[in-house]
């Protein structure tokens, strides 16, 4: 776009050729490609956006929204500082060498997963080597606090798509999509109100919920919004609006499509609790490994063996479980708020260095 005017000017000398430059991107004739253009760590992870599909022009290019929260929940469920570090060097090399996506993603993950590794105290699967910087996620005392705090880190996420949704409505210029639907401003008020209640009753000692009443007031608003969104969109957008089966048809339909609605924010929510679950998977595979090890004492042959064969079959079918069950998270729980995937590549007439 900013080289729209300097190629007109060109064209301009040229009496034989006629240049057509339209700013209307919601006109049938104009659909402009999208080329994305992300660098160094984060190049990698185009791969996932375009499994799903290229963003649409004037939609914000996901890619280093996944990379950044891809690579933190791979690190959280897969928190080991010696296998992490086996991930970032051989991840590096095949990238390096056979330029292989995959293989860039996952040193970049192994990163975090050094990271979280060092929070929770462990080397190839040894608990008392290092010292723990936060908490052990398979103590006793952990273990619910570890799964409390992924929903609530899902929940965080679940707000942040939508809030990507309301800035891509508002470039796309649809008003109406921005302040009304499930993923636009009324959803928004009405999940973090919800949020904002049951974390009230949950906890005693943030005291009684203040404002109950207005907060009732605004949840029942916004419902009506949601389910009644299209119409309301259209008012707002200037669009005509038109039933198709009748007013009783419409009234139900929005009514079942509301409770499918309500019932995806429950398990968009709690979905996220299979992040601290494969943290707890992890390192409880773990200890088993070293309990075998131990049984052949670890300073034994057979007991290193145990062990280094032990890390690397952990390593390899936790790994993919794990960047599979956190791909799906992107994928379902996130993608499905903000993000349509349905640009077109742009594919230059010559050949281009960027």
């Amino acid at each position: 776009a900013k080289e729209a005017q300097g190629l007109e000017a060109e064209i301009a000398q040229d009496k034989d050729v006629d240049i057509l430059i339209e700013d209307n991107y919601q006109s049938p004739t104009a659909s402009p490609p999208t080329r994305l253009s992300n660098r160094c760590i984060f190049k990698p992870f185009q791969m996932f956006v375009t499994m799903y599909g290229l963003p649409a022009y004037n939609e914000l290019d996901p890619t280093k929204f996944v990379a950044l929260t891809y690579a933190f929940m791979f690190g959280v469920m897969f928190g080991d500082v010696g296998q992490g570090a086996c991930l970032v060097i051989g991840g590096y090399l095949l990238y390096r060498l056979k330029h292989m996506n995959i293989a860039g993603i996952i040193s970049f993950c192994g990163l975090f997963s050094v990271f979280f590794g060092f929070m929770y105290g462990s080397l190839f699967g040894f608990e008392h080597v290092i010292p723990t910087l936060w908490m052990k996620p398979m103590a006793s005392e952990n273990i619910m606090t570890t799964l409390i705090l992924a929903v609530c880190f899902g929940v965080g996420l679940i707000i942040a798509a939508m809030i990507i949704q309301i800035i891509n409505s508002i470039r796309q210029k649809n008003p109406g999509s921005a302040l009304v639907g499930t993923n636009g401003l009324t959803g928004l008020i009405f999940y973090i109100a919800v949020i904002y209640i049951v974390v009230t009753k949950l906890i005693p000692a943030m005291g009684p919920t203040r404002f109950m009443a207005l907060l009732v007031a605004l949840i029942i608003i916004c419902l009506f919004a949601i389910a009644f969104a299209e119409p309301i969109q259209a008012k707002i957008n200037r669009q005509k609006f038109r039933l198709h089966e009748g007013p009783v048809m419409f009234v139900t339909e929005s009514i079942f499509e509301l409770v499918e609605i309500l019932l995806s924010f429950l398990t968009n929510s709690v979905s996220f609790i299979r992040v601290g679950a494969f943290a707890l998977s992890h390192a409880g595979m773990m200890s088993v490994v070293m309990m075998l090890s131990n049984i052949e004492n670890t300073t034994t042959p057979v007991g290193i063996i145990i062990v280094i064969f032990g890390n690397i079959l952990i390593s390899a079918l936790e790994g993919l479980i794990v960047g599979i069950q956190v791909l799906r998270l992107e994928y379902y729980e996130m993608f499905s708020r903000f993000y349509s995937g349905t640009g077109r590549e742009f594919k230059p007439y010559g050949p281009t260095n960027k």
